[in-house]
Formats: C-alpha cells, sequence, structure tokens
C-alpha cells in the first residue's frame, strides 16, 4: 500500500454555494467569491439560468437543488416544471408540495417531475408548518427565498429536527447577509422587504470533502488542509474534534490543518444528527477501531441518496467488518485482527459518500471494484485524484 499524501485546498462547499446562488439569484450584484465544479453547483447555476429563460428546470440528482428552485420558482409567476432523475424524484418531496399550497401555490408531484402553477406567493393567514422529520432543507429554502418579500412571512418548524447544523448555517448566511430573523422558540418571522447588505460573500472549503480527505490521512498517510476555516458555520466542522478523540494526530496552524496517519485508532458513540454527510466515512474509521463505536441519531439516512444505513452496513460486511444496523446508525465492533477479504464489487447504489467510503477500504488495500465510481462528480469530482487510486 502506497502511504497517503496531501496537500491543498478543497474546493468551496457546495452546500454553501448553493445557498449563496440562490441569494444571488434575487440580488444580482452580490459577489460570490468561492466555486466548485461539482454537480450538485452547476446543476443549481443551470436551474437558475433556466428559470430566467423560463425553460424547464432539471435538477439532475440533487435534491437540495430542487427544494431550493422549488420555492425559487413559484416567487415568480407562471407554470413551471422541475425534472430530475429517477432516483432524485423517488425521494420524499410532500413536503415541499404542501408547504407550496400554503403560499397559494398549485403544486402537483408527477412520476415526471414536479409541475407547479404561481401567480407569485400569497401571504398566508396563519403561520407556515414546516416538518422537519425528513429534511431541513424544507426550511432553509423557505428562509432563503423571502427575501425582497412585499409582506411579513412567518413559518413554524414541526416535529423532532434533522440536519439541524444545516438550517442554522442556513440561518447564519441570511443574517450575515442582512435578513431580520425574530425567532421565539420553533416560530420564526421574516420582516417584509428584506435586502442584503453586503455587496460580497466568500463560500468557505467543503468540510465533507475535507472529512474525506482527512480520513484517508489518518488510516493511510498525511494531509494539510490548506486555507481550513476555523470558525466554520458548516456543522461537518466537528470532524476535526472527533478525529482527536478517536486518537488521531491533528495540528492546528495558522490557515492549515495537518492530519497524519493514527497509530491507534479509539471507538467511539457519536450523534450524528447534524452531520449525517460523515456517517459512511465515519464507519470506515471505525472499523479500525480497537473498541465499539456506535454512531446514532440520524434517521433521516435512510432518505438519502441512498438508503445509508443500508448501504454503509452492506459495504462493511463486505469488507469483513462485524456490525449491525440500528432504526438511526451503525453498532461498528470492528474488522478481525487476521482478515482479508476475497476480491469483490460493491454497487454505491449512486451514492456518491458511499463510493467515497469504499474508496477509503480500497486505499488501505482491500480488494475492491467499485462500479460507477463516476458518482463522486455529484459532490467531490476531484476525489479519485487525490485519493491516487484507480476504483
Amino acid at each position: 500500500m502506497t502511504p497517503f499524501k496531501f496537500r491543498g485546498e478543497i474546493p468551496s462547499s457546495k452546500s454553501g454555494l448553493n445557498r449563496a446562488w440562490l441569494v444571488k439569484s434575487f440580488f444580482p450584484n452580490l459577489q460570490i467569491y468561492g466555486d466548485s465544479n461539482c454537480d450538485d453547483v452547476r446543476h443549481m447555476k443551470l436551474g437558475l439560468l433556466h428559470m430566467a429563460q423560463k425553460k424547464e428546470i432539471f435538477c439532475g440528482d440533487a435534491g437540495t437543488v430542487f427544494r431550493f428552485l422549488a420555492l425559487r420558482a413559484s416567487r415568480e409567476p407562471g407554470v413551471w416544471k422541475l425534472t430530475g432523475t429517477p432516483r432524485l424524484l423517488a425521494r420524499p418531496h410532500q413536503d415541499l408540495v404542501f408547504i407550496l399550497s400554503q403560499l397559494g401555490v398549485s403544486a402537483q408531484m408527477m412520476d415526471n417531475g414536479l409541475l407547479i402553477s404561481s401567480q407569485g406567493w400569497k401571504k398566508p393567514m396563519f403561520p407556515i408548518q414546516i416538518h422537519r422529520e425528513k429534511s431541513s432543507q424544507f426550511a432553509s429554502s423557505l428562509l432563503l427565498n423571502s427575501w425582497s418579500l412585499d409582506f411579513q412571512i412567518e413559518f413554524q418548524l414541526i416535529g423532532s429536527s434533522v440536519s439541524e447544523g444545516y438550517w442554522k448555517m442556513s440561518m447564519e448566511m441570511a443574517q450575515e447577509l442582512g435578513m431580520k430573523i425574530d425567532q421565539k422558540k420553533e416560530l420564526f418571522t421574516v420582516a417584509a422587504q428584506q435586502r442584503v447588505h453586503k455587496n460580497e460573500i466568500k463560500v468557505e472549503m467543503d468540510l465533507s470533502s475535507a472529512f474525506a480527505v482527512a480520513a484517508a490521512a489518518a488510516l493511510a498517510g498525511e494531509a494539510v488542509l490548506e486555507k481550513y476555516p476555523i470558525m466554520s458555520h458548516q456543522p461537518d466542522h466537528i470532524f476535526i474534534e472527533t478525529l482527536q478523540k478517536m486518537g488521531v494526530p491533528v495540528h492546528i496552524g495558522l490557515g492549515e490543518i495537518e492530519i497524519l496517519k493514527a497509530q491507534k485508532l479509539r471507538g467511539i458513540k457519536m450523534s450524528l444528527k447534524s452531520t449525517p454527510d460523515l456517517f459512511p466515512v465515519m464507519a470506515v474509521l471505525c472499523s479500525f477501531t480497537d473498541t465499539e463505536s456506535v454512531l446514532f441519531g440520524a434517521p433521516q439516512l435512510a432518505h438519502k441518496e441512498s438508503n445509508r444505513i443500508k448501504k454503509t452496513e452492506e459495504l462493511l460486511k463486505l469488507v469483513g467488518v462485524h456490525c449491525k444496523s440500528t432504526e438511526e446508525g451503525l453498532e461498528i465492533h470492528g474488522l478481525p485482527k487476521s482478515w482479508m477479504p476475497k476480491p469483490f464489487e460493491f454497487d454505491p447504489d449512486e451514492d456518491h459518500r458511499m463510493a467515497m467510503a469504499a474508496g477509503i477500504f480500497k486505499l488501505k488495500g482491500f480488494p475492491i471494484k467499485i462500479r460507477h465510481p463516476e458518482v463522486v462528480t455529484k459532490s467531490f469530482p476531484d476525489f479519485w485524484n487525490i485519493l491516487g487510486i484507480k476504483p
């Protein structure tokens, strides 16, 4: 096994970029610093262009783009159609239709896309109800589409929250740009005629992608992440503290972080309620610990690009890891001391993060043939080049 070594910058956060481009659609003079050539960001930019041209809006496999642009298009009078891959359209969207109905917008989810007929948003008589058991993106979409309204808008978050960190990220970005938000427990109020008070926004590196590189270093070598955002709004920033708890050497310098190979990894008990994107690669790390690990708190993983709980369990068991899935995560007991599986294939089921998790195992020398490795382009096109392996 060739030691892993990386020094450089990770592309900007796709979550941050998609939020920034959505705001820019209301305020064209807003300058965005940072970029990524990943599929999700490309679909966001192209979707906004097609909306401006009153064309059909194709969202690819990007759930965030679909949810953000559905509400964005509904702000404008007209008939709109949003489409995407079959996998995207099969994901839960009824909560989106429910939100649109409360805004006086007609929306129908069909087999081939979402059809919207709108005269623009109408002022609701009551606070908009937003369910958040499956995703925080519905709330983020409503908030970030509430700029320049002629009326005050109120909304209430209902049910147990998932991916809370991404909701906070949306709140912090909106407030940083000047949006006035009043909060009373789970009731939020956005004042009328909100305008941005800044002419630029800087989007930091994608910490979900950075974690995959850091995990490769922790298991097989070393990495220096340049221009690392020490005070990040992204929920996945927790991975640095988690690596340290597991016994991974992490050195924080001026504008960069160095991660070195761990001599011995300790098991952890970790809630992924706010950081579900860490789950597949974190499970790989936990496979090499000397004690049991428990990853919990993220039932929403069943509704991602794949059912990530079941797919991660499948991957770990193919490798030979003793593990057991739960409704909200995995119990991981690690690899047998002398186990080495025979060559096998793994299908990431169109899920970029599952392909990355399998790639980390392959970096460690496991004989895995990964089907459709190109799915990583959804979030991190440079992943295989940085890892230095052929999937």
